[in-house]
């Protein structure tokens, strides 16, 4: 049955590539660029001396002609960010980046009411940022500049003077002031107080930093314990932006008692059916990054390279060039160089996909899918894109064994190493490499290593046998170490197209050495519901999110591995259960990392301690790494990455351009 179904999965694919003249060529992807890390930001690049005009899209120059905006020198702040090669992206990445020319519209789509998420991403300006969503070189953005005190303590951060919110209104310390006073220490709108990205370590409990206004474009933040992960955690962390320290206070304090008596705030709670529940009505009109696509969110100050419209059209969200962006390219061009970004509402991902086919769509990552690369390759020249296979910001797929599920048997099983990579054994990757994601997916040797990255179900069955499960029922499964039936439950969500036939092969390897596993679909709201309750025994899904940047060690406890470990970690011991030592170790390690500067070598060495501990410990069974993310491309776009990360040219949005 297994072979027939792997044959039927070959024939079906090889008839979609015979239609398509042939399989889709690999993409050769260079590897990064190796940058030192420094405590002080990398030195920025210089855009060259103004001119006499061009400087600025045609649009706007017309607007300052006609006097309906100020002169580009009094938008632009005095030190403007400079985009240029390996800024954004690197230079092996992207090695043919060109200056661009003004004009044009990005069209696109999402599936999502009110969330376009690859505006979003191209929208998101986070506080500093380092190329390819990487930590090495990191260097100033929306903040200009910073420096690292010699104990990881002590971070002062340069603003960029001159710099405006998309309103016109200056940037300043004021905002930085106003988010960490009014908002993140007033018990209405933070009742848990500073959030842990601004606490010692990282850590809930840690101690909150201590904010210090030196004047109207310095400041300083201040730790107990050496902290340098900071720079992390507001570079790429969660994918946070800006919005986390840097907030309109001009804007806010309109819906603040602290500066608008509440006698004037009561019609506008009125309208929103509010009493004096002040605190509600702050929220609604304050926009996060996150929100930046929300409706609500339009005409609300940004400092975004484009700003939410009205649209006239339902469904379309529309956004349009900031005139006041703080970017410009090497020939002091202000960024970006797109007009406009277009998002229309569909049905569903199958309807974004039939966008891409019909060639309405210009840019697109999100809803993209290995499994539609023959039929993008069939269509491009048609609809005018090129499809560019680039890598995921997460793994594709893994096994997650909850060492802490109710259950005796499978806690001794589970928690045991020999049982972990006797299941790694097991696995035919190569196989799911080829026939889930096309070739396009390497061994896990990174988190796994090569050791228990091969198929060898002679040792795997060695391995179950030391562990006891040596009898085994009349149709050949094996029986617990205590002759008891044995049987695992293998769950998965429905929030990517390759976790269902990912999950039947895994059972079917398993299988191979004895093991009696049963395949369940689940909704994607209960499984992250049962998961979170400690209730999912053996699951299936993706990992190692480039954005967390502990999804390699103490993030796979969190995420399932150990949720009772989880809970007593984080509760100091009062609640969840005592962890083995090996997992002790790796919260060890995560708050050294923490405490190293981000892209340091002391941060770089820990990283690949992390590496290490999992490829010891097998803390989850990881099936593949590297799996390619196809990404769609107007033919005409420029400045379009051919390595790293996908997402990466998302949050390089703003030096995209269209060739004529």
């Amino acid at each position: 049955m297994r072979k027939m179904r792997l044959f039927s999965l070959l024939v079906v694919l090889a008839l979609v590539l015979s239609a398509c003249g042939g399989g889709p060529a690999a993409v050769e992807q260079p590897a990064a660029a190796e940058q030192p890390a420094q405590q002080e930001a990398a030195p920025a690049q210089e855009a060259a001396a103004p001119g006499d005009g061009g400087l600025e899209a045609p649009a706007l120059a017309e607007k300052v002609a006609a006097g309906e905006l100020p002169p580009l020198a009094e938008r632009l702040p005095k030190d403007p960010k400079v985009i240029g090669p390996g800024v954004l992206i690197s230079e092996e990445d992207l090695p043919d980046w060109q200056p661009g020319q003004y004009g044009g519209t990005i069209n696109t789509a999402h599936s999502v009411a009110d969330w376009a998420p690859d505006v979003f991403v191209m929208l998101n300006e986070p506080l500093l940022q380092a190329p390819g969503l990487s930590v090495q070189n990191i260097q100033g953005n929306v903040l200009k500049d910073f420096e690292v005190s010699d104990d990881n303590t002590t971070f002062t951060f340069y603003m960029r003077e001159g710099m405006k919110w998309s309103d016109g209104e200056p940037v300043t310390t004021e905002d930085v002031r106003f988010t960490w006073e009014n908002i993140y220490n007033n018990e209405q709108l933070s009742p848990s107080g500073i959030k842990a990205r601004f606490r010692t370590g990282y850590d809930p409990a840690g101690d909150p930093g201590q904010l210090e206004i030196l004047d109207d474009f310095t400041f300083k933040l201040t730790f107990s314990q050496p902290y340098g992960g900071f720079l992390r955690n507001i570079t790429i962390e969660g994918w946070n932006g800006y919005t986390e320290l840097v907030n309109p206070a001009h804007i806010l304090k309109q819906y603040h008692p602290d500066f608008t008596p509440m006698e004037e705030l009561q019609p506008l709670l009125a309208e929103n059916n509010l009493t004096d529940e002040w605190w509600q009505l702050f929220t609604q009109k304050r926009c996060e990054n996150w929100h930046a696509t929300a409706d609500r969110c339009i005409g609300f100050p940004t400092l975004n390279p484009w700003i939410s419209v009205v649209s006239d059209t339902p469904g379309v969200k529309v956004f349009e060039r900031n005139p006041y962006y703080f970017k410009v390219d090497t020939e002091g061009k202000q960024l970006p160089y797109i007009d406009k970004i277009v998002s229309v509402q569909v049905e569903d991902v199958e309807m974004v996909n039939q966008r891409v086919l019909t060639g309405d769509i210009d840019f697109l990552r999100e809803s993209t899918g290995l499994v539609k690369v023959p039929l993008y390759k069939e269509n491009e020249e048609r609809a005018g894109f090129n499809t560019v296979l680039l890598d995921m910001h997460v793994d594709s797929s893994m096994i997650r064994l909850n060492q802490t599920f109710d259950d005796p048997t499978w806690r001794q099983l589970a928690q045991d190493v020999r049982f972990r990579q006797a299941l790694s054994l097991a696995l035919d990757r190569q196989e799911i490499i080829d026939s889930i994601y096309y070739g396009f997916a390497s061994l896990p040797l990174v988190s796994v290593g090569e050791e228990f990255s091969q198929r060898d179900l002679e040792r795997a069955n060695a391995l179950l046998d030391e562990l006891g499960m040596t009898e085994r029922d009349a149709d050949g499964f094996r029986l617990s170490p205590e002759g008891q039936p044995f049987s695992i439950l293998l769950e998965h969500g429905a929030q990517a197209p390759d976790l269902e036939p990912v999950a039947e092969l895994v059972a079917e390897h398993l299988k191979d050495v004895g093991l009696n596993v049963q395949v369940r679909r689940i909704d994607a709201s209960l499984f992250g519901q049962r998961n979170n309750a400690n209730e999912l025994q053996m699951s299936v899904g993706w990992s190692h999110d480039q954005g967390w940047d502990s999804d390699w060690t103490g993030g796979t406890i969190e995420r399932g591995v150990g949720r009772a470990w989880w809970l007593w970690h984080t509760s100091g011991g009062a609640e969840g259960e005592e962890p083995p030592q090996w997992v002790k170790d790796v919260f060890a390690l995560d708050a050294q990392r923490w405490s190293a500067v981000s892209g340091s070598d002391e941060y770089n060495q820990l990283r690949e301690d992390g590496y290490a501990w999992s490829r010891a410990n097998l803390p989850l069974i990881q099936i593949v790494e590297q799996v390619k993310y196809p990404m769609i491309a107007n033919k005409n776009l420029r400045n379009v990455p051919q390595g790293g990360y996908a997402i990466a040219a998302n949050f390089a949005g703003e030096q995209l351009w269209y060739a004529p």
